[in-house]
């Protein structure tokens, strides 16, 4: 009988500890972000930025999309990354907070 993840996740004998597999299973290996830029100029520079940290993040090449559209107060810069596994993404996450 198959379970699901909330299910296996409180099977866990020990006190707060997962299986990391149960949270990390590599199906979502994508990493979206965007920001309100006043110009391209500035977009493009957060543009390098957020590269850098993928890089960082990174033990594998990486694919990057972005696109820069004009707004009202400025342009909005919308990027996404498609790493190589889930964990190279969520690294990438947490380093942007």
């Amino acid at each position: 009988m198959s379970q699901n993840l909330s299910e296996k996740v409180h099977e866990s004998q020990a006190c707060c500890c997962v299986d990391v597999g149960s949270i990390l299973d590599n199906s979502d290996t994508k990493a979206s972000q965007t920001a309100l830029c006043a110009n391209e100029t500035e977009a493009k520079a957060l543009l390098e930025v957020w590269h850098k940290s993928a890089v960082k993040a990174s033990s594998e090449p990486f694919e990057m999309t972005h696109q820069i559209d004009p707004v009202q107060d400025g342009v909005q810069l919308s990027v996404e990354f498609t790493f190589s596994c889930q964990a190279e993404a969520l690294i990438f996450q947490l380093g942007q907070r």
